[in-house]
């Protein structure tokens, strides 16, 4: 129960921050998550509060006489004649932006799956954004579907934030925030915390241009185009510089030192003396006398490595310490993997889930323990 106190204090946060803004359906649901990990008495006395305000709720949205109050002829009659301009989106685009700006879920956002690799995340967003761009889609919300786009990649391609919005949902990422915001004083937070700026996202992909379009600059929220002038100058400055004979030349040099610094590096290198798979030349088993770890070598390994010899001993020690990191690493990566599985068996209610995490394997973690004893 201790291990879920964490996650309960979380979720204790968000329910507590959803009442205060008067979202009293969010508040009930992430406050009854906290009492089931780890009840305590504000989370009760939270519950309470939420449940009466729901009450009060619903007694004062009904008027005097029980009836719930009109308010369709608040702004008037909508029949009137007025002349409607054409719209310059087609209905497909339309469609889009609604669908867009209707979903809250960021996976839904981008259209993929909640296992979907870095590629196809990127996939995702390139085509999303060239459909949802306003340079392009004119359609009402374009602008806020282009930024929902660009938000939803930005958390689910880090591995962090990630995490947190699988757990905890778009509330969990703002608490996190908050949080940290809260507890430390560095820039570093404050610049984690900064804007977000939908179209340097778009120019990372596209070079800071649409293709085939203009230019258009987000700042703070307000928008910038190239003026004509702007843009016949930079045309005269481009056919300045494709002008020059030796711009290619110069553009290209970096490439050719990087290729011949490759190749020299290549002829300097040798291949390892040992490998810890087998394949390729390296399919002649060895064993070091401490740990009796499996190694592979080629066919000349005994003129190089006499039996009982120095440079032998030393070798077989770097074999040793290289198979132990390599175990370090592996067992790291599955007392991970067991505890994220736990989190969510503890997060989706399943008691299936969490069994498996109790009964995940971590085959390295019990070889370097076996490894340790026998030393």
């Amino acid at each position: 129960m201790e291990g879920n106190k964490e996650d309960a204090v979380k979720c204790y946060e968000i329910a507590r921050n959803a009442f205060d803004s008067g979202d009293l359906n969010k508040a009930l649901k992430f406050v009854n998550k906290s009492i089931r990990l780890y009840p305590s008495k504000k989370s009760n006395t939270l519950l309470n509060n939420i449940t009466n305000e729901r009450t009060k709720s619903k007694n004062g949205n009904k008027d005097t006489n029980g009836a719930m109050p009109d308010f369709s002829n608040l702004h008037g009659s909508s029949s009137a004649t007025e002349s409607k301009p054409t719209p310059t989106y087609t209905s497909a685009q339309r469609d889009l932006v609604k669908r867009i700006n209707g979903c809250k879920d960021y996976y839904e956002i981008l259209g993929v799956s909640k296992d979907a690799s870095e590629s196809d995340l990127k996939k995702a967003y390139r085509k999303m954004a060239l459909q949802l761009h306003p340079d392009k889609n004119t359609a009402p919300g374009a602008t806020d579907a282009f930024k929902a786009v660009g938000k939803a990649f930005s958390v689910l391609n880090d591995t962090q934030k990630r995490h947190q919005y699988d757990l905890y949902g778009p509330e969990g990422l703002t608490e996190t925030t908050r949080r940290h915001r809260r507890n430390s004083d560095s820039d570093e937070w404050e610049n984690d915390t900064a804007e977000f700026d939908p179209q340097e996202l778009f120019n990372m992909f596209f070079g800071g241009q649409f293709p085939n379009g203009n230019v258009r600059v987000f700042r703070r929220g307000n928008t910038y185009y190239y003026s004509g002038n702007e843009r016949r100058r930079q045309n005269r400055r481009e056919n300045h510089e494709q002008q020059n004979n030796f711009g290619p030349l110069i553009q290209l040099l970096p490439l050719l030192v990087l290729f011949m610094v490759s190749i020299m590096s290549n002829m300097l290198i040798s291949d390892p003396v040992y490998s810890l798979k087998y394949g390729g030349d390296y399919t002649f088993s060895q064993r070091t006398d401490n740990f009796q770890i499996q190694f592979f070598v080629k066919s000349d390994f005994s003129k190089q490595y006499k039996k009982g010899s120095v440079s032998l001993r030393h070798l077989e020690e770097t074999v040793e310490a290289d198979y132990i990191e390599h175990l370090r690493n592996m067992c790291y990566q599955e007392r991970v993997n067991k505890e994220n599985l736990r989190r969510k068996g503890i997060y989706f209610g399943s008691k299936d889930m969490i069994q498996k995490s109790e009964k995940y394997p971590t085959k390295s973690c019990d070889t370097l323990e076996q490894l340790f004893k026998r030393s």
